[in-house]
C-alpha cells in the first residue's frame, strides 16, 4: 500500500533554529525495515522491509511462534541488518541478508548470569563493530548487575567492552554510533530514579568524555539516532509518564533542543530513523490504522529548518508494526 498523506497529527516546533540547515550527506534512501508483531500481546514478532513509496512488502525473518525479532539495524551498505532475537530464555544478536537469506548468528548468551541477553545493536559506520548493550547477572532486586555497551565484530570475535555502567551506578541502553564512528549515543537510567531516563554521548572506543544531550526535567528514551551529517541527535519523551508525548532534536552538547513533533496527549511516538539522506525521519506511531490504535510507521519530511514539513504513513495494516530503521541502497522488487 502507497504512503497516504497524515492529515491529523500534532506536529509543532517549540523553538526555531534560524539559519541551522539539516544538511545532508552522500547516502541513496534505500530500503526500511521495521518489526510487525505476530501476536495481541507482542511476544510473536518478525522483520519486514518495504520500499520508501510503500510498495514490495516482504518478511524477511520467520521466528517461531513464541520468539520476537526486534530491534534491528542496517550494515552501513545496507546489504544486512543485525537484530535481536528474544526467546522466553534469552535474548541473542543474529544477522540477516536484507532479502531473509544466510541468518547468522553472530552473539550467543545462555540466559544465565554469565549472560542476561544480548539486545539493540548498531552497526559501526566503516562496517568493523557491532554495538550492543548486554546485561550479566545475577539479578538482585529487578536490576541485573550490570547492564552496559559492549562492542563485538560481525563475525562475533573482538568482544570489548565499552561502559562501566554498573561501577557508576547505571545501565547503560540503545547505542548508535555517530557517522564518523567516534561516538555513541546512549540511553542511561540511574539506579536511583529509574524511571527518568536520560540520553548520553560518550567514546565509542571506551565510553569516555560523557556528554548529557537531553535536559534535566526531560524523561528521554528509546534509540537515540544521529543525524547523517552528524549535527542532530533525534530522542523521544518516555511514554510511561505523565504529558504530552514528545520528539526532539538536540545537538550532541545538548544545545539547540527543540521539539519536532508533539503528541497533544492524542499520540504516542515510538522508534525513530533518520533517511540517509538527511531529509526525512521515520517514526512509529500510535494511534495507527489497525485496531485499538495499533502503531503503524510514518515519514516525517524535515525542511532545511529541521522542522516537520509534512508527514505520511508507510504502513497502514491491523497489525502493529514499529521499530523502523532507514538503509542504503536498492529498493525491493
Amino acid at each position: 500500500m502507497r504512503p497516504k498523506t497524515l492529515l491529523l497529527v500534532a506536529a509543532t516546533v517549540a523553538i526555531a533554529l534560524p539559519g541551522t540547515v539539516l544538511a545532508s550527506t552522500p547516502g541513496h534512501n534505500g530500503l526500511i525495515s521495521f518489526r510487525r508483531y505476530l501476536n495481541a500481546d507482542h511476544s510473536n514478532g518478525a522483520l519486514f522491509t518495504i520500499n520508501p513509496d510503500g510498495t514490495h512488502e516482504r518478511q524477511i525473518t520467520f521466528p517461531a511462534a513464541d520468539t520476537l525479532d526486534n530491534n534491528q539495524n542496517w550494515s552501513p551498505d545496507g546489504t544486512k541488518l543485525v537484530f535481536e532475537r528474544d526467546t522466553p530464555a534469552t535474548a541473542q544478536l543474529y544477522t540477516v541478508n536484507a532479502d531473509g537469506s544466510n541468518l547468522h548468528l553472530v552473539f550467543p548468551c545462555p540466559g544465565d548470569d554469565s549472560c542476561l541477553g544480548a539486545a539493540n545493536p548498531s552497526w559501526s559506520p566503516d562496517g568493523r563493530w557491532i554495538a550492543f548493550q548486554l546485561a550479566l547477572g545475577p539479578v538482585v532486586n529487578d536490576w541485573a548487575a550490570d547492564v552496559s555497551v559492549w562492542e563485538v565484530h560481525p563475525d562475533g570475535t573482538g568482544l570489548r567492552q565499552v561502559t562501566h555502567a554498573s561501577r557508576d551506578g547505571y545501565e547503560d541502553n540503545d547505542p548508535n554510533w555517530s557517522p564518523d564512528g567516534s561516538r555513541l549515543v546512549i540511553q542511561r537510567n540511574t539506579h536511583t530514579d529509574r524511571y527518568r531516563p536520560t540520553i548520553w554521548a560518550v567514546d565509542s572506543n571506551d565510553g569516555g568524555h560523557p556528554v548529557r544531550v537531553s535536559p534535566v526535567g526531560v524523561n528521554a528514551s528509546d534509540h537515540p539516532d544521529w543525524s547523517p551529517d552528524g549535527q542532530w541527535i533525534v530522542f523521544r519523551t518516555d511514554n510511561g509518564v505523565p504529558g504530552s508525548a514528545k520528539v526532539f532534536l538536540a545537538h550532541q552538547d545538548g544545545s539547540g533542543l527543540h521539539v519536532i513533533l508533539d503528541g497533544s496527549n492524542t499520540r504516542q511516538f515510538l522508534s525513530y530513523s533518520f533517511s540517509p539522506d538527511g531529509t526525512k525521519l521515520l517514526i512509529g506511531m500510535t494511534p495507527g490504522s489497525g485496531p485499538e490504535g495499533n502503531a503503524d510507521v510514518y515519514i516525517a519530511s524535515l525542511d532545511a529548518n529541521a522542522r516537520v514539513s509534512g508527514i505520511v504513513a508507510l504502513t497502514q495494516t491491523d497489525a502493529w508494526d514499529s521499530s523502523p530503521r532507514w538503509g542504503v541502497g536498492a529498493a525491493n522488487r
